[in-house]
């Protein structure tokens, strides 16, 4: 095992030791780009190698402590108030975007000018990985800030092979997609932007490594429901009777369960696709469990797990999947039939029921926010579906195994 008072110290082959001491990112400009600081000790003693490491150590961490960004609050607290302070920008003071701008932006400016171009018609969700996607890439790149044209495929390329043994394909697809709106949007705008955009054509057949979702059978279904905690068992039940996504189930509020035409609902504003947003009728079995969780609510949200979660994409649920996934682990342990068993295929389960029972597919599209068909006959016909006709098909819906209370 490595002596803690030979830290920074490595040998040379010929016995001389060497203070070798990592550059942090915000510091590599000042070391022309290097990754270690190196300096010879000139000396096989390791007393005053230790010496001479020590007087260079104090300097540098001084320096290290000079340079070091100063940001207040966590990460995730500067991506929020960053997002949110140039949407009320956007709102409040609106500018002409380009009027003064004669060039090409950075890559920062453009991201600004991205995020405050479409702080209102783009979601949360959206803005931040345009944010995260040009954070990632900047550190990769060792800089602060980079010109467009500075960026070329290989080195895009080069930033995906390292993320590849970190980030989920799909993950990696997300950030150069969003790479790639901002630099169609400069092309757009600035004749001396690049003309090729370094971040289309990788192919990375994201959709290829995504698999279909197993529904849990009646017998694993009761197992997994009996050791949830309250909390967990109460989202899983809506999950049961709703078919709502794990995602707009915690993100409900008191102020998101409306009686309209005498119909007890939950509504959904915006979720994954377009159609998210609709009433979802609630389940006869579920309205004392949603009458009790709006009483006892906290800071409005239904969850307590979810009024804490504060992420920079909006989402509350990272609490309950990664609960959900150690609950089933407990059940059935980590066989690789069971992997595919998540809590989405609580979704799959109600939509079964609706279609088994005969449910007209626009229908389901309706209380799912599913996109089915884009002709005027389907939408005049799915505009005529009364909130009434919705809660009855939502009552179709039954469990054997499952008790849904309040408790």
């Amino acid at each position: 095992m490595r002596d803690k008072r030979d830290t920074y110290l490595i040998l040379d082959p010929s016995g001389i030791y060497m203070v070798r001491i990592c550059i942090p990112y915000y510091m590599a400009q000042y070391f022309g780009g290097k990754k270690h600081f190196m300096r010879s000790s000139s000396s096989k003693d390791i007393r005053q190698a230790r010496l001479f490491r020590d007087a260079i150590a104090v300097e540098f961490n001084r320096l290290r402590e000079q340079l070091k960004p100063k940001s207040p609050g966590t990460k995730m607290e500067q991506i929020l108030t960053e997002l949110r302070g140039i949407r009320s920008l956007a709102k409040d003071a609106p500018l002409p975007l380009g009027s003064s701008i004669t060039r090409c932006p950075t890559l920062n400016q453009l991201r600004d000018l991205y995020l405050l171009q479409y702080a209102e018609k783009r979601k949360l969700t959206t803005l931040a990985k345009v944010t995260k996607a040009v954070e990632l890439l900047l550190k990769h790149l060792r800089v602060k800030d980079s010109v467009l044209s500075a960026i070329n495929r290989t080195l895009v390329t080069d930033w995906l092979d390292s993320m590849k043994d970190e980030k989920a394909t799909q993950t990696q697809q997300n950030y150069i997609s969003a790479l790639a709106q901002l630099y169609d949007y400069a092309r757009n705008r600035y004749h001396d932007a690049p003309k090729d955009n370094p971040f289309r054509g990788h192919r990375l057949e994201a959709k290829e490594t995504t698999v279909s979702y197993e529904p849990f059978t009646d017998a694993e279904l009761a197992k997994v429901v009996s050791l949830l905690d309250a909390e967990m068992k109460a989202v899983t039940l809506i999950a049961l009777y709703s078919g709502m996504r794990l995602n707009e189930i915690c993100s409900l509020t008191t102020d998101k369960l409306k009686m309209v035409e005498g119909i007890l609902c939950m509504e959904v504003t915006e979720g994954k696709t377009k159609s998210a947003a609709r009433l979802v009728p609630v389940h006869n079995k579920l309205k004392d469990l949603i009458v009790s969780l709006a009483e006892n609510h906290h800071s409005s949200f239904l969850f307590y797990h979810a009024s804490i979660t504060n992420r920079a994409d909006g989402k509350r649920s990272t609490w309950h999947t990664q609960r959900f996934t150690r609950i089933k682990r407990k059940a059935f342990g980590t066989g690789e039939e069971y992997q595919h068993k998540v809590f989405h295929s609580l979704r799959g389960l109600f939509i079964t029921q609706l279609d088994r029972a005969k449910v007209p597919e626009d229908r389901i599209a309706l209380l799912v926010g599913h996109e089915r068909g884009n002709t005027e006959s389907f939408k005049t016909y799915s505009q005529g579906a009364s909130l009434k006709e919705l809660s009855g098909y939502v009552n179709l819906v039954e469990y054997k195994t499952i008790k849904a209370n309040k408790d």
